[in-house]
């Protein structure tokens, strides 16, 4: 069963199989179809033909493989996500067919799942084997958060320093000389590494950046284990910190893709990201920490509760970031609900790739990092004002 806040889903899978098909679809081309289906009262299946494809395709040769996505799309039954008495159409004449008879709740498993927007999916994947090259990926990833430790001052003291003076030894000190000054003792702050947790999206949106986001999760581990915790979100959260905590990088991957998880589900980060503020939120893991979701954005429900928790996070933390793989295309812009109202309290980064998560490990351990920091500037240039 569909549900009334399924089309944006939809829309997103379907442009992830265009994708997969070799076409070039900007996350900006992606809202303009929801802007384009949402001018219209009610959808016939021509007007949904004729949004998605002009706003999707970028050129003439672009069409015959838009036509055949299309119609494998929404050639598998009734279409009510995106429309009323919405029926799918046929690439030929554009009409619209007759809907197939239901075959079962799992006939066609990859499918319903790619489109369902709450469908929780639990399964294991094909393990992740790491080649020369993923393994020197880790060893950089490790390697550029070894180099930038963030740390901060704790209640803790120790002897030493010449700015703070222990008033207590200093007094102990001057009764034994009757009450002259003999010695000032000085004390100076202690400091400790900086938590960092990282909440990474595992839906079927993220799917391209999954194993990439994994490898740096681990390498965030093996960096700081004690100090560093890992969360998968989709439909549910989940808490992946013991699996990645191993020496052996390929026994890591092999034991996550063991794992009974929501691989590839649909996107639930409101009720994922509420549970995570609810249960940790008031634990010291949160308190003080660098908080990194890494997401889409896409919520398919009222992102006003989403983005309420990112602001009480943000009061909690030391600071959060959200970092998007998809922000790295020509020519993105924020535009999804979720991403615009958390701008003020998570300021958006681009992680397309290895390098870009590099400068999100370097960013992290900046002690600095703010408006002034020019040496991450241009990792943070959709921060909100202030």
């Amino acid at each position: 069963m569909t549900s009334a806040a399924d089309p944006i889903m939809d829309l997103v899978g379907f442009a992830h199989r265009l994708r997969t098909d070799g076409l070039h679809v900007e996350v900006t081309r992606v809202a303009t179809a929801l802007r384009a289906l949402g001018a219209f009262e009610r959808l016939d299946p021509e007007d949904v033909y004729w949004a998605t494809r002009l706003a999707l395709c970028a050129r003439h040769e672009d069409l015959p493989t838009f036509d055949a996505a299309f119609a494998a799309w929404f050639g598998n039954g009734p279409t009510t996500a995106l429309g009323p008495a919405l029926l799918p159409i046929t690439a030929e004449s554009g009409e619209p067919t007759d809907a197939p008879e239901d075959e079962g709740e799992d006939a066609d498993i990859e499918g319903t799942t790619s489109r369902a927007g709450f469908a929780e999916r639990l399964a294991t994947v094909p393990p992740w084997t790491l080649s020369d090259s993923d393994r020197a990926e880790v060893a950089s990833f490790v390697e550029a958060f070894i180099r930038a430790v963030p740390l901060h001052r704790t209640m803790r003291r120790a002897t030493g320093g010449r700015r703070i003076v222990d008033v207590s030894r200093t007094a102990r000190t001057m009764m034994r000389y009757a009450g002259e000054p003999a010695h000032l003792w000085y004390h100076r702050r202690l400091h400790a590494r900086r938590r960092l947790v990282l909440l990474v999206d595992v839906s079927y949106s993220m799917r391209a950046y999954r194993a990439l986001l994994l490898r740096f999760g681990y390498a965030a581990v093996a960096a700081a284990p004690t100090a560093t915790e890992v969360f998968t979100i989709g439909t549910r959260l989940d808490r992946i910190t013991r699996q990645l905590r191993s020496t052996d990088p390929q026994a890591a991957m092999h034991t996550l893709a063991a794992r009974h998880s929501d691989w590839d589900g649909g996107t639930r980060l409101r009720a994922t990201i509420t549970d995570f503020s609810q249960v940790w939120g008031g634990h010291r893991m949160v308190r003080s920490a660098n908080l990194v979701i890494i997401s889409d954005g896409w919520e398919l429900g009222d992102p006003a509760p989403l983005v309420a928790q990112v602001s009480r996070l943000s009061r909690l933390a030391h600071r959060v970031v959200w970092a998007n793989p998809m922000a790295g295309e020509p020519g993105f812009t924020p535009s999804a609900p979720a991403l615009l109202g958390s701008l003020p309290y998570a300021p958006l980064v681009a992680t397309p790739d290895a390098a870009a998560l590099r400068s999100l490990a370097s960013l992290l351990g900046c002690p600095v990092c703010g408006p002034r920091c020019r040496r991450h500037r241009e990792l943070r240039k959709w921060s909100a004002p202030t």
